[in-house]
């Protein structure tokens, strides 16, 4: 096929059905398109069908398959149109073992269903197809075929690596078969695919050809890019349900020569993201922030399937993670990402014996890759020796690699290119030494400069596949081009490259309500089935799964930009009382309590999910609503505070958020639950100004729960008395654009949650409204309510179902008071806040008796004072399903044997033909004639073709063609006609179309007793142990560092010794800014190694179980008594421990002498008495804390029980047991933090050069809340501004007046920025009030001496 092979003709007759024929210009055949059938012809048909109104369109050098496309949402894919997908224009990259490889360069897709005009033309293409054009168009796709003098049989398949070519049966890895699903259609009428059709690759193919002693070896580089996780850069990140990670790799390092043996040198490596559920939110320039999109516990399930698919089919792995390490700059989210990247990694038990190496590429190698022999290689050496590389000469197999290096950066591109150039390269030099050239520097310089320049051009094909642009080089003038095409690229143009790619990828699947709940209940593999068989697994589902109870909370509240959890007026409320008490609460408040027990028992249930929605959660600015923000620090603040108060009871995980502008969604699951939870998305619609801005709006979160799909929407409608039309039109709008990815509409889940701010109001004056509230008349309210008007009239909300509303009005009050709007504008109360859910009733239920929408038990409002909106809560129980694998499969078969083949084709042949009695003679005009008629009885033929003396009849469904085979025999003037099925064994067809979307990827090597030692580890992992995952991360982290130090001190210099060992000074200062909540999870300081030390941290599960039986080092005799420390990490800068503050201090802690005074933050006033846990050390000699790396000795605080957090909002990762937590000045999320004193000294230093005075530390953990003061604390004389304080940030100034409590203790992390003052001693507080202020004496400030201004001229 490296000519124009095909040739393409299409029916001009308009009278007459459309069809397509297909020919091959070589063989004659052809292949028959019409009615929705393909049939393949023989010559004689060929030139009978083709000289009946055809006319040529166009020839092709091959055919990519047919795309089955829906171009408009249906119900069950029953507006399926076909077209023809064929390549027109290539290029030869290469022949090599006896295949030729091609570039597609230019396709043209042709229509099954209308004509091509004469005076067609591309530019008035649907745009689909123009994408599509562009992206097969792109020249990152390939395929082969027999080259010339080459059988049919030997062509090269390029989607296997040759070492899976020489092991293993020869077998399409469908991973790379990105075509695969336009190769569904023909093969369902018994196509002959791999003669008519091409099978292609995306990625990237180097070619070279060099001279070597009389030989000439071809070397290739061959890319394969995945196409189980495909799309654009930020379109798709991390992983998916099904354990595939997005920008997935193979890449193989081959050469090739002829001459000597056939023989073959392979060596292969592969890249991917971080296989964790993670995104960039928003509009990315520059700096990315990264976001997890959802907890590690709903991660570990997909983590597992990831690291266990590499295991098992590229044996064993490294794990090379090139993510920064740095918490501040661009990448802190990294440095996030990668530690929990680590933690998943060693509780998993697929990567037991896999390394994990973290290699922060730019710190260490600061854009040259020089660096990477000496601070890389020793790291991976007896890696590289002991996976090795393939072998093979005259097909016989010498050698095998063994395992494979898995690169990762963030976005696997600029930095994994450079990478795994070098490993590339390493291994060449190692094939050089097996061929006997590597003492030939020629030769070698020959081989290495080439094979650079194939490795930098596979790196461009790579990135503009991904990214859109080539990769960075280290050219500042060509990469800062290229990263503004990056910018443009990925925020405006990908979204249409995006469509394109899961238009080839899914087809028909796309745009499907009966594949949207075909994904809810089907394995993966089942979704490529016919539609036949679709819709009757859907419709039998009550065969195969059985039904399970859920309780769904949803809630709303409008917070009118506000940052407070809790009143500062109102302490005694708090989001418990919405929440989680709001029932039990309401049914306190009733004078008499007529639930029986066992219903109130069932009542206190805890809820499986919770949806939370938020409207207003920022201000509704012009900055905010140009921004379009999607990410902000009150949405995170109020998600981990939500997280906190509803695990009160039973542990609650984030499954995922989403933000626009003002509205906020939440979902929480059940822990129970977590491991259930897949096919999670997002989206969101803007309608404020006819849908330019997000100011009103609505956001969404789609999932599936164990087999049950749930939608959950929270919106905020137009604002206004009158405008209900409005509000109406924005619900239209909301439900019609709320598609989610893969194209599934709002009405294809099984339940839709919807609440938010609706802003329908009641059309009665205000004074009558009051009124009516006073007396509780809620019925008369309602009947006036603009939501309950509007909902009878059919205008909004149909089909939904609300709760008996028995509350008053949540809208409009005012703030911190329970008076509803006394303002100016005086508004009308309202019920705006509301929440309504809706269940899609199948087909199936119609006739159900026992069907059920659902039940609401709760609905009503809490008293939180905060806003001027309440809050609302409904608790709904629902139905779930839960499939059963064993019934699930017995369905099937019932299925695929009622239904038929699915090529809907019968053969009809004379019975017991006498011999000599040509057929031909009995089927004459009137026999052919009365059979069509006798089938066309039975149903719809859409097809009719004579065929060695035989007729065979298309119909338009399968369950025809077995209803025309039950009239078998057939009696027509006088003839016993026999109709039988054309493919009788459709079971295995139907098989074998499965097997086109299946996993079919072979092992690299056989393990089968490895992987069964790692298969009976327990899968399960529970991220209560985070914290002891982190403890052992760090660990390993320190020992490799103390190893380190001591090969180092064993040839350097040694140092004096110290007590206690002091540790180096932070190779950068702190950084000014904690992590930003809600981009990353806040990750531990990364180890700071010595400047000559190499920045690589090994982690394997052998090293923590050895580095957990060390003992501690043994104190020095000059060090205080106490608990034995764990060893020194050299790598951290020494962080001043935070104690509760001695009422009476021991000896070492008593204040200094006036003129040398102790910090305060080490010392406390002398009128408290110690705690006994913190004795003092009478026989250490005063002299010795201060010479210590502290002025005075620390005490050492009791151990932190703050778990990890490893929050989808940026909650802070908790710090390794061998370092102290770092103090930041917190802000309570129930009110300001406590201002420091007006007296509070500044920082001091007693020695020349003091080791690390204190000052203000990052925001990294919280404070201790300080103690309550003994004496009576006089009133703030403005009330309204300590409720106005914002929670945002620490004030920069302590506000006026006495101070609530001691200040919490400062740390310091560096050498001090401001020259020490000698000032008192701070005096103790007495009970009368706060101390009194020091006097500070302070010199004059002298008057400067400047010379007069001369006048002007």
């Amino acid at each position: 096929m490296a000519t124009l092979g095909l040739r393409l003709y299409q029916k001009t007759d308009p009278n007459s059905d459309f069809a397509i024929l297909l020919e091959n210009k070589k063989t004659k055949n052809s292949l028959l398109f019409q009615a929705g059938t393909v049939a393949t012809l023989s010559q004689p048909e060929t030139d009978a069908v083709r000289s009946d109104h055809y006319g040529r369109v166009l020839d092709a050098y091959g055919c990519l398959g047919v795309l089955q496309m829906c171009p408009r949402i249906s119900w069950e894919g029953e507006n399926t149109q076909l077209y023809l997908v064929v390549a027109t224009k290539c290029v030869r990259v290469c022949l090599i073992q006896g295949s030729a490889i091609y570039r597609l360069q230019e396709i043209d897709i042709v229509s099954l269903h209308s004509m091509r005009p004469a005076n067609y033309k591309p530019q008035e293409e649907e745009s689909w197809i123009k994408e599509m054009k562009k992206l097969l168009s792109n020249e990152s796709f390939y395929y082969s075929t027999a080259g010339s003098g080459s059988g049919s049989g030997d062509v090269l398949d390029i989607t296997l690596c040759a070492q899976r070519r020489s092991t293993t049966a020869s077998s399409t890895d469908n991973r790379f078969f990105w075509n695969r699903m336009l190769h569904l259609h023909p093969k369902r009428f018994g196509v002959d695919c791999d003669q008519w059709l091409i099978k292609v690759m995306c990625g990237s193919v180097e070619f070279s050809s060099i001279y070597m002693n009389n030989h000439s070896p071809k070397i290739l580089i061959v890319s394969r890019l995945s196409c189980e996780r495909a799309g654009t850069r930020f379109m798709v990140r991390g992983v998916n349900d099904g354990g595939h990670v997005a920008n997935f790799v193979e890449t193989e390092q081959m050469i090739h020569i002829d001459t000597m043996d056939d023989l073959v040198l392979s060596y292969i490596q592969t890249r991917g993201t971080v296989p964790l559920f993670w995104e960039q939110p928003g509009l990315n320039v520059g700096s990315h922030k990264v976001r997890m999109s959802r907890e590690p516990e709903v991660s570990v399930k997909a983590f597992q399937k990831h690291m266990r698919f590499m295991r098992e089919r590229y044996g064993r792995q490294v794990v090379l993670n090139l993510l920064g390490t740095g918490v501040t700059g661009r990448s802190q989210g990294e440095a996030a990402l990668s530690h929990l990247f680590q933690i998943q990694h060693l509780n998993c038990p697929w990567s037991k014996d896999s390394p994990h190496i973290v290699f922060d590429f730019h710190q260490e190698c600061r854009g040259n890759t020089e660096a990477l022999p000496k601070k890389l290689q020793p790291r991976i050496k007896n890696e590289m020796e002991t996976f090795g590389y393939f072998t093979s000469k005259k097909g016989q197999v010498l050698s095998l690699q063994r395992g494979t290096m898995r690169t990762n950066c963030l976005d696997c591109l600029d930095r994994t290119n450079r990478v795994q150039t070098y490993l590339g390269l390493d291994t060449l030099s190692k094939m050089l030494e097996y061929l006997g050239v590597a003492s030939n520097g020629v030769i070698v310089q020959r081989f290495s400069t080439k094979l650079e320049e194939m490795w930098k051009d596979n790196g461009n094909r790579i990135s503009q596949i991904y990214a859109g642009t080539g990769a960075l080089q280290g050219s500042k003038l060509i990469d800062g081009a290229r990263s503004a095409a990056r910018t443009l690229q990925n925020n405006l143009l990908d979204s249409s490259k995006q469509e394109a790619i899961d238009i080839l990828l899914h087809g028909n699947l796309l745009n499907n309500y009966l594949a949207a709940h075909s994904r809810s209940l089907l394995p993966s593999s089942y979704l490529y089935a016919p539609i036949s068989v679709l819709r009757q697994l859907c419709d039998l589902s009550h065969q195969y799964t059985s039904p399970i109870p859920l309780r769904v909370a949803v809630g709303t509240y409008n917070v009118n930009g506000g940052k407070h959890f809790r009143s500062l007026a109102y302490k005694h409320l708090s989001l418990d009382d919405w929440l989680l008490d709001c029932q039990k609460n309401t049914l306190q408040s009733s004078l008499v309590d007529t639930t029986p027990e066992e219903e109130a028992a069932q009542h206190s249930r805890v809820p499986d999910i919770f949806a939370i929605g938020f409207e207003e959660i920022v201000d509704l600015n012009a900055t905010n609503i140009v921004q379009n923000t999607q990410w902000s620090e009150n949405a995170a603040s109020w998600g981990k505070e939500l997280q906190k108060v509803i695990s009160r009871d039973e542990k609650f995980v984030m499954v995922t958020w989403s933000q626009l502008v003002g509205v906020a969604l939440f979902v929480f699951v059940n822990e129970r639950h977590a491991g259930h939870v897949k096919h999670v998305s997002v989206e969101s619609v803007k309608t404020g100004m006819q849908g330019a801005t997000g100011n009103k709006g609505g956001v969404g979160i789609r999932m599936v729960v164990h087999n049950t799909s749930m939608a959950f929407v929270c919106s905020h409608f137009a604002a206004g008395q009158k405008e209900v039309q409005e509000r109406n039109n924005d619900y239209d709008t909301i439900a019609r654009k709320m598609i989610f990815n893969l194209g599934i509409p709002l009405w294809a889940h099984d339940y839709v949650f919807w609440c938010g701010d609706f802003n329908y109001r009641i059309s009665l004056t205000r004074d009558e409204v009051i009124d009516n509230i006073q007396r509780g008349e809620w019925e008369y309210l309602l009947q006036h309510d603009q939501l309950k008007i509007s909902y009878a009239e059919g205008k909004c909300f149909k089909g939904f179902i609300e709760g008996e509303i028995s509350f008053a009005p949540t809208y409009k009050y005012d703030l911190f008071s329970d008076d509803y709007d006394t303002g100016d504008k005086q508004r009308i109360p309202a019920w705006t806040d509301r929440v309504l859910f809706w269940r899609r009733q199948y087909n199936k239920d119609r006739d159900n008796a026992n069907w059920s929408p659902g039940c609401i038990t709760h609905y009503g409002r809490a008293e939180l004072k905060q806003s001027d909106h309440r809050p609302v809560l409904a608790v709904i129980e629902v139905e779930g399903s839960v499939v059963s694998s064993p019934s699930l499969n017995s369905a099937y078969e019932s299925v695929v044997a009622s239904l038929g083949p699915s090529d809907c084709t019968v053969v009809v042949q004379v019975r017991n033909l006498p011999e000599g009695v040509d057929a031909d003679s009995v089927f004459d005009d009137e026999t052919l004639g009365a059979v069509q008629e006798a089938m066309g009885a039975v149903g719809s033929v859409v097809l009719v073709r004579f065929v060695d003396n035989r007729v065979w009849f298309t119909f338009s469904d399968s369950q025809t063609a077995l209803k025309a085979v039950s009239t078998s025999p057939l009696k027509v003037r006088g003839q016993e006609l026999e109709i039988r099925l054309k493919t009788e064994a459709w079971r295995e067809q139907l098989d074998q179309e499965l097997a086109l979307c299946g996993d079919t990827t072979t092992p690299l090597v056989d393990e089968d007793a490895t992987l069964m030692q790692l298969e009976d580890e327990d899968p399960t992992f529970s991220l209560r142990n985070m914290e002891g995952a982190l403890e052992e991360l760090y660990q390993s982290q320190a020992v490799g560092d103390e190893q380190e130090e001591e090969e180092e001190n064993e040839v350097g210099e040694q140092q004096p010794p110290r007590i206690p060992p002091s540790r180096p000074a932070p190779s950068r200062p702190p950084p000014p800014r904690p992590t930003p909540p809600g981009s990353a999870p806040s990750s531990p300081a990364p180890a700071r190694p010595q400047p000559q030390g190499p920045k690589v941290m090994v982690i394997t599960k052998s090293t923590r179980a050895a580095h957990s039986s060390e003992t501690p080092p043994q104190r020095s005799a000059a060090e205080p008594s106490g608990p034995p420390e764990k060893p020194a990490r050299p790598s951290r800068p020494a962080v001043p421990t935070q104690s509760a503050p001695p009422s009476q201090p021991p000896p070492s802690l008593q204040p200094a002498p006036p003129l040398q005074p102790a910090p305060p933050s080490q010392s406390a006033p002398p009128s408290q008495p110690a705690p006994p846990s913190q004795p003092a050390a009478p026989s250490q000699p005063a002299a010795a804390s201060q010479t210590s790396s502290q002025e005075s000795p620390q005490v050492p605080s009791p151990p932190l029980e703050a778990p990890v957090t490893s929050s989808i909002f940026g909650g802070s990762l908790s710090s390794p047991p061998d370092v102290q937590p770092e103090v930041k000045r917190s802000v309570s999320p129930f009110g300001a933090p406590p201002p420091l004193p007006d007296n509070f000294p500044p920082q001091v230093s007693s020695g020349p050069k003091p080791a690390s005075p204190p000052q203000l530390a990052p925001q990294s953990l919280p404070p201790r809340l300080p103690s309550r003061p003994t004496g009576p604390q006089p009133i703030p004389a403005n009330n309204s501004e300590s409720r106005n304080v914002s929670t945002d940030s620490p004030p920069s100034e302590p506000p006026p007046g006495p101070p609530p409590g001691l200040p919490p203790t400062l740390q310091s992390n560096g050498p001090p920025t401001v020259p020490s003052r000698s000032l008192p001693p701070v005096p103790g507080r007495t009970a009368a009030g706060p101390p009194p202020v020091p006097n500070r004496n302070l010199p004059p400030v002298p008057a400067r001496n400047l010379p007069p201004v001369p006048p002007r001229k």
